[in-house]
């Protein structure tokens, strides 16, 4: 045994390792252990320089890089490893090569990055994971399409995963190893032993950028729906090669999500050949349906949705008022259909007079659902709501169950500009829209481009707003524009929300 050798059995394995028996020779050393005598190879002047032990208690920074660089090629992993073993005790400690290297990251007298370097000698690919999308929006982001995520960027963050192609070694990258700590713990990257290629389509976006865009498949439907802004249904349907393209297109202006709206979308003629085009598409797509017409026999046509945002507007008597009888247990199955196929569920409901007394057990119900999100809105009087007035309620009776929803909305922003600053539609007609209540005031047509008639779209920054001033505009962003009571004005429903205080008796 050579002194080098001698002398990192002393401080990795006397000092460090609680498994180290002395004068009992061992078959074979950990890989923390070896990893380091190749370093120390490199840089004995770092081995005469280190640090006797303290009593400084050992903190595990790093589990997910070490797991790849320490555990996963280690020898000792044959039988398993108690320290990394999920379902351990919490008893067990690291083997001595792993506090060893732990301790040494950090280190003045340590060359850190001829340090990792040896860390990640191996033939290790380091990729995005399947799940993860590069965007540039107005600023860097990473886009986690399984979470609905969004993680905004540093510029050697975006650098460093612009490079993860999947068919570059990790030691040629040099991360920060905090950083790609974070990035394994979250699953946003992936050590891989093998190349594999993950491309990111990478433009910087329009200004504001294009993020979450609904396309309305179809007018068809199956309900008549008391309080729908859309009026009667025909058979208008948007070309599933129209629909292909608008996809390509709003990738290409690095989109987000995609909500597949109708009339009912499981009407839509092409749903199948949607569903099966819907994979080479790296978006999060979500369904957005009455649930009425959802089942286990036809998941065939829609499997390849990230989420299935269903309707459900109050219990069954609420619900079945609004939407016709039968409705509620027609919806109540296709939600448990989807929760049978694991896909993601989010629910939304409209305020009505009808389903007041209703969502303290709704919302007792959703809670033992692993719902994405809850939507809750108060409908804008448009389309058939009008002519039945008997569901209208005032903004202050409706606005405090607005606070019931949980997960995020696709209708707010980190900017200071009104509703919808992200967000337009397009209609089976082909028009593009602001939002979907927008009909008569086009953006432009598909004929022209998505991206063409997105760059029409003048925000509204909040200093032009009437409710400027007011301590909960940045909260509320001004609330929906169509349903204030001028262009600038006040949404009545957000007033409320906000000034209005506990639930109606």
């Amino acid at each position: 045994m050579n002194i080098k050798k001698t002398s990192l059995v002393e401080i990795v394995c006397a000092q460090y390792c609680s498994y180290y028996r002395p004068n009992q020779k061992q078959g074979m050393a950990c890989q923390g252990f070896k990893l380091l005598q190749q370093f120390f190879d490199q840089d004995f002047y770092s081995l005469e320089h280190f640090p006797p032990k303290n009593d400084h208690e050992f903190k595990d920074r790093y589990p997910h890089l070490f797991h790849h660089t320490l555990c996963r090629p280690c020898d000792f992993l044959v039988d398993g490893c108690d320290f990394k073993d999920p379902k351990h005790t919490g008893q067990s400690v690291p083997c001595g090569g792993y506090v060893t290297i732990e301790k040494l990251l950090g280190q003045s007298f340590i060359d850190e990055d001829k340090l990792l370097k040896t860390l990640f000698s191996g033939e290790e690919y380091v990729g995005l994971s399947p799940n993860c999308v590069l965007r540039h929006l107005e600023e860097p982001y990473l886009y986690d399409l399984r979470k609905d995520e969004l993680y905004e960027l540093d510029p050697p963050g975006f650098e460093f995963l612009k490079e993860c192609t999947g068919r570059r070694r990790l030691s040629e990258l040099s991360p920060d190893k905090d950083f790609l700590e974070t990035c394994l713990r979250e699953e946003l990257v992936l050590i891989e032993p093998h190349p594999h290629e993950r491309r990111s389509n990478l433009r910087p976006s329009s200004i504001p950028s294009l993020r979450y865009l609904e396309l309305q498949l179809t007018n068809r439907c199956n309900l008549k729906c008391k309080h729908c802004y859309l009026g009667e249904p025909t058979r208008q349907d948007l070309p599933l090669a129209t629909v292909l393209s608008v996809l390509e297109e709003f990738e290409d202006m690095q989109g987000l999500r995609v909500l597949f709206s109708g009339g009912e979308p499981l009407l839509y003629p092409y749903l199948g050949a949607l569903n099966e085009a819907l994979p080479s598409h790296r978006v999060r797509k979500v369904l957005l349906t009455n649930g009425t017409l959802v089942t286990t026999e036809n998941h065939h046509d829609w499997c390849h949705f990230d989420e299935i945002q269903f309707s459900l507007d109050g219990l069954q008597a609420g619900h079945d008022k609004m939407r016709g009888s039968g409705t509620f247990e027609q919806t109540m199955r296709g939600i448990e259909a989807a929760g049978e196929k694991g896909t993601p569920i989010s629910i939304a409901t409209m305020i009505h007079r009808h389903n007041l007394r209703e969502f303290e057990a709704l919302s007792e119900w959703i809670d033992t659902m692993e719902v994405v999100e809850w939507n809750i809105d108060v409908p804008c009087a448009a389309g058939r709501l009008p002519e039945n007035a008997e569901f209208l309620v005032t903004p202050e009776k409706g606005a405090p169950f607005l606070k019931f929803a949980t997960g995020g909305s696709y209708h707010g922003s980190g900017e200071p500009y009104a509703c919808g600053y992200h967000l337009c539609t397009v209609t089976p007609e082909g028009d593009i829209l602001k939002c979907g209540f927008f009909k008569e005031r086009p953006l432009g047509s598909l004929e022209e481009g998505l991206e063409i008639s997105w760059k029409r779209v003048r925000p509204i920054p909040l200093s032009q707003l009437e409710c400027t001033s007011c301590p909960h505009v940045l909260d509320c962003k001004g609330g929906c524009r169509f349903r204030a009571e001028s262009p600038l004005g006040k949404d009545p429903v957000m007033c409320a929300l906000y000034c209005i205080k506990g639930m109606p008796t």
